[in-house]
């Protein structure tokens, strides 16, 4: 049948030739877009490495000296490092918080943006070279159990760092591109911020992206315990932390509040204090409006050149069919079953598309070779490509089935010799 289908096809190929056009324009078009919507949902829904569900950011400040209650620096007998993990200890001391911790710029969602330049001790220094600097995250080990951050190996990495002094947690991104795969890589010494400071490597934690719309990349962890601890917070100030609570359920907004009311003189440690509190989510919602504005508009116009597709390729079938009608009444009066004539079209159809696969899959290498797609979010694999071409041809083949099924359900109950008066 398939046979006799591509010699009749033949024999019309100046009519066929103009809709086999079409339908390469629309598989290729329709392509592209459906391998955009594959990047930014598999983007989307990777993990992202960390969890943020009940953890809430308090805002600290220092008391104004003219405020009720002001230490004066002659009565002040702690330091801020001292202050902060006082405060740190009697917010945990609450029976309705899970955690605590502190981070400098880099809390989720806070657009931290620290720098510094990281080199292995006996790794590849050509990639460090090539990278200048990585993306630092200032964080006491409580950080990792905060927001449950875990190892490669599924360990959770505050395990592996509580009570260690001068070590960092590197991403699996930055291990691979100093030691390309080579087993034992804690234990390892990097230098950063220059050869004057080396720290060890204690773990390396699972991919940890910024937010949903961007990939995971090379970065490390701080961790702050020690002397990196008093140094750090006396560098960038107590009030300036980033304090991040976990609660252990679920609160609104004014179930905080009042959490904050009855903590009372519990939120402030001589002249630090708390003075307010934020959902992470919210952080999140902030930071996220503006991309998923652009990922709404990327989408609106994906539906607006969809619904053209579509009534494009049923529009060309349909009049196809309509066209047809002599033909398929010609056919019904030489014998031929309504059912087999109907495959018949359908089959016709999807020939016509199936014969755009091979000049698709050259144009989609050479769109690859161009480096004209996403290939910095998503690798150019072969499931990418399997996935994108199977979508797009059900998604034209269902279209075209479509533009088929009703002229021809309905010329083919038409009687033989009212369907030949169309001949």
């Amino acid at each position: 049948m398939i046979k006799h289908i591509l010699k009749i096809m033949w024999n019309q190929r100046r009519s066929n030739g103009w809709i086999f056009a079409e339908l390469l324009v629309v598989a290729a078009v329709l392509w592209m877009m459906v391998d955009t919507f594959w990047v930014d949902y598999r983007t989307y829904h990777a993990p992202l490495g960390f969890d943020i569900g009940n953890v809430w950011r308090f805002k600290l400040s220092n008391l104004d000296v003219k405020a009720p209650g002001y230490v004066p620096d002659s009565l002040y007998h702690s330091s801020d490092p001292e202050d902060l993990t006082q405060l740190m200890t009697q917010i945990r001391q609450n029976p309705e918080v899970e955690d605590v911790c502190v981070t400098f710029y880099s809390c989720p969602y806070s657009s931290g943006n620290s720098w510094r330049e990281v080199k292995p001790v006996d790794g590849d220094t050509i990639y460090a070279a090539h990278m200048e600097s990585f993306q630092m995250r200032n964080v006491t080990p409580e950080y990792f159990r905060l927001f449950r951050i875990r190892t490669v190996d599924g360990e959770p990495v505050y395990d592996k760092v509580v009570g260690r002094h001068n070590v960092i947690v590197i991403t699996p991104e930055m291990a691979e591109g100093f030691y390309h795969g080579a087993p034992d890589i804690v234990g390892r010494r990097v230098y950063h911020g220059g050869h004057d400071l080396s720290s060890e490597i204690a773990a390396v934690s699972t991919s940890i992206r910024t937010n949903e719309y961007e990939r995971p990349e090379a970065s490390y962890f701080q961790c702050l315990e020690g002397e990196t601890y008093n140094s750090t917070i006396s560098s960038f100030g107590a009030s300036s932390a980033e304090f991040c609570v976990r609660m252990k359920r679920s609160y609104t907004q004014n179930e905080m509040n009042l959490f904050l009311d009855g903590m009372g003189e519990r939120l402030r440690v001589n002249n630090l204090y708390v003075y307010g509190i934020t959902p992470i989510s919210s952080f999140r919602e902030q930071q996220l409006s503006w991309k998923e504005r652009e990922a709404n508009n990327k989408m609106s116009l994906m539906a607006f050149m969809l619904v053209n597709v579509f009534f494009g390729i049923i529009g060309t079938f349909w009049l196809r069919m309509q066209n047809r009608k002599g033909e398929i009444g010609l056919r019904m009066a030489l014998g031929a079953h309504r059912i087999t004539l109907e495959h018949y079209m359908y089959t016709e159809g999807l020939c016509l598309l199936v014969l755009t696969l091979p000049l698709l899959v050259i144009f989609a290498f050479n769109m690859a070779y161009m480096d004209q797609l996403d290939s910095y979010r998503q690798p150019l694999t072969f499931m990418r490509f399997l996935m994108t071409f199977s979508f797009t041809y059900l998604l034209m083949g269902a279209m075209i089935c479509i533009g088929v099924w009703f002229p021809v359900r309905k010329a083919i109950r038409l009687a033989p010799a009212e369907a030949l008066h169309y001949e």
